[in-house]
């Protein structure tokens, strides 16, 4: 039976963070916005916090609009709400009188799902959360962990558990979530557009390895630098690009430098989406993703997208990306390994378009889309 709605049903979004500020679920919930209001059936409206953000309370952009709370950040890109203040308040009122269908959450720990769960529930409103997260956070310093967990144990697992519906953005999710709700879970993998690129040509050039994403331990940038370092006596035309910011780029940067391979290994900094699909990733030939844990990540799957050889961590929702022989899983925080996925990457550059097509289907953005608008409908009947 078709389901018949009218055309102005509305799926308000709470996130942490929304552009302009960089990377991450941010980047998942504009582009989430600009999808859904191309199918010409829907209104976005995104609620997010102050931190990072413009200074205006209220904008439109792209034919979706965003609602700003004002906050403060208590721990590093970690936004806590000014709940107390007159603004706060008023955003919400906003948001309720705007009439939402369907509020929608992303990843348990930031407050923003809170806000968004207990809103939902106040006004009588499906409650959809999108988990990107596939378990315990790694790589924090003893207390920020600790606070981490305790969070996961208490306010992440109300969330969980009493949400109408869980997006997982992987399989490799699943586990995870099971272990704090019995809520109903649907994967959805990431949508995306990406356009026909052109490889460069190989020619005498150095071969060209590359990692984009954010420079924080838990993306295991040290551990791709330590294994680069072993490589270059055996291949000494290798070069690395690492493309990105965050928190660990001068330790990174440092540990470049007492290892003596200043010439060989650039930092480039934070990279626009167009720069990155039209220049940077269809000029690498191996593309390594050292990370320690993933939902599913983007990065990879552009990458092949690009045509790049991929060497990965096999962590958690990576393997679902292909199952190609251009695509070489490795095990995580082993440097030995890595290396070793590298080698193999070195030996077999020319199966480097393999993925492309396979990939380019599985994470169609239309397909993507219509499965949200599924989900939204049997919700809302």
């Amino acid at each position: 039976m078709t389901l018949i709605f009218q055309s102005t049903m509305r799926v308000a979004q709470f996130v942490p963070y929304f552009p302009p500020h960089k990377w991450g679920v941010e980047t998942v919930a504009e582009e989430f916005s600009k999808y859904f209001i191309s199918e010409k059936c829907w209104e976005v409206l995104n609620v997010t916090f102050s931190v990072g953000q413009k200074s205006l309370q209220i904008y439109e952009q792209d034919g979706y609009k965003v609602l700003v709370l004002p906050a403060f950040d208590i721990i590093s890109n970690y936004p806590f709400p000014k709940f107390w203040t007159p603004q706060f308040r008023s955003v919400l009122k906003q948001v309720k009188k705007w009439n939402p269908d369907i509020i929608q959450t992303h990843t348990r720990f930031f407050l923003s799902t809170f806000i968004g769960g207990i809103c939902a529930k106040l006004w009588k409103k499906k409650w959809v959360h999108v988990e990107h997260g596939s378990g315990l956070v790694k790589g924090l310093v003893w207390w920020k962990a600790f606070f981490a967990n305790v969070y996961d144990y208490t306010l992440g697992k109300l969330c969980f558990s009493s949400a109408d519906q869980i997006v997982a953005i992987s399989q490799g999710n699943i586990p995870f979530i099971k272990k704090f709700s019995k809520t109903p879970i649907e994967v959805i993998y990431r949508g995306l557009d990406f356009p026909e690129i052109k490889r460069k040509k190989q020619n005498s050039d150095p071969i060209s390895l590359g990692f984009i994403g954010r420079l924080v331990k838990l993306k295991g940038v040290d551990l791709l630098i330590s294994a680069f370092a072993d490589l270059i006596d055996e291949y000494p035309d290798l070069h690395l690009q690492i493309i990105g910011d965050g928190e660990e780029r001068q330790n990174l940067e440092k540990q470049v430098q007492s290892l003596n391979i200043q010439d060989k290994v650039s930092f480039l900094g934070y990279q626009d989406k167009n720069t990155l699909q039209n220049q940077i990733l269809p000029s690498l030939d191996i593309f390594i993703n050292p990370s320690l844990q993933e939902g599913l990540p983007t990065t990879v799957i552009e990458a092949l997208l690009a045509e790049c050889i991929v060497v990965a961590t096999d962590v958690w929702g990576t393997r679902e990306i292909s199952d190609k022989s251009d695509f070489i899983l490795v095990q995580p925080d082993d440097p030995n390994a890595l290396i070793h996925g590298i080698r193999k990457a070195l030996t077999q550059l020319d199966l480097c378009w393999l993925s492309a097509d396979m990939v380019r289907e599985k994470f169609s953005r239309k397909k993507r889309i219509l499965q949200y608008a599924d989900l939204y409908k049997l919700l809302c009947k």
